[in-house]
């Protein structure tokens, strides 16, 4: 299984997500307008395609949901926008985390790229899509590839295409 993880787009595709090969395409959030989502949902066309709400997708409030859980292809996942951190977190995430035990909490907001093992939860922030990241000003998305009981986590750059972060995770199945 091949997933594209997405945020911060605020309505601005840079790249052809066309050219890039998944099984599912998840979105963190601050998407833009309801024609740029129904853009992205046409580029997904038949594949699995989640988004949740962010804090600047006033057109899209009460049309997607501010939080989701779900399974895909058999793994637990936990998808919002402002999760602030792994280390410090909304309280309401940290309960919908704890009663859940997702094994991948996706999120955006901090313009960052972010991936990180804790307490057994992988937690992915592929970083801003569409508008620079607040400290390098890099643009970037993320490939989760799961396989045989282990997966592997790539943070793309969107000007070089290159991987910036890569890591090897064993999963608990």
């Amino acid at each position: 299984m091949r997933v594209l993880i997405i945020s911060d787009t605020h309505g601005n595709l840079p790249k052809d997500l066309r050219a890039v090969e998944f099984d599912a395409m998840l979105h963190a959030g601050d998407i833009g307008d309801r024609a740029f989502y129904a853009m992205l949902a046409g580029i997904a066309g038949e594949r699995e395609f989640r988004t949740v709400c962010g804090n600047t997708d006033f057109a899209l409030e009460g049309y997607l949901p501010v939080t989701q859980t779900f399974k895909l292809d058999g793994m637990s996942f936990f998808l919002v926008h402002n999760l602030t951190s792994p280390h410090r977190m909304i309280s309401a995430n940290a309960e919908i985390i704890s009663r859940f035990k997702p094994q991948f909490v996706v999120f955006g907001h901090t313009h960052k790229a972010f991936v990180e093992r804790r307490d057994g939860v992988i937690f992915i922030n592929p970083g801003p899509f569409g508008k620079e990241g607040l400290d390098d000003g890099r643009r970037s998305y993320a490939i989760l590839e799961t396989c045989d009981g282990s997966c592997s986590v790539s943070v793309w750059d969107l000007d070089t295409n290159e991987v910036f972060v890569r890591q090897i995770f064993e999963l608990n199945c």
